[in-house]
């Protein structure tokens, strides 16, 4: 029902203006896309521009391994020893 009524109401406005020159229709359509930018215009997110402030304070240095305690993890995990690793574990 709606639509019969629609195109009714979008007739009786286009035997309004058919006649009218192109300069008239081309000032109309820009009045009524100039209406629907409001309803039709969606908000975009802004992206937030991080900066150290915000992580500050996000973790702490309790869930990693000392790097001495690394160093000699990767040391004891290569699988051939060499006299390298000898001469470090004297110093």
């Amino acid at each position: 029902m709606t639509a019969i009524a629609l195109k009714r109401e979008t007739d009786s406005y286009w035997d309004l203006i058919k006649d009218a020159g192109n300069e008239v229709k081309l000032a109309l359509i820009k009045k009524l896309s100039d209406a629907l930018k409001p309803a039709v215009a969606e908000k975009k997110p802004r992206k937030k521009k991080y900066t150290a402030d915000d992580f500050a304070g996000m973790w702490t240095d309790e869930y990693f391994t000392d790097v001495d305690d690394l160093n000699k993890l990767i040391r004891d995990g290569r699988h051939v020893k060499s006299n390298r690793d000898k001469i470090w574990d004297e110093l």
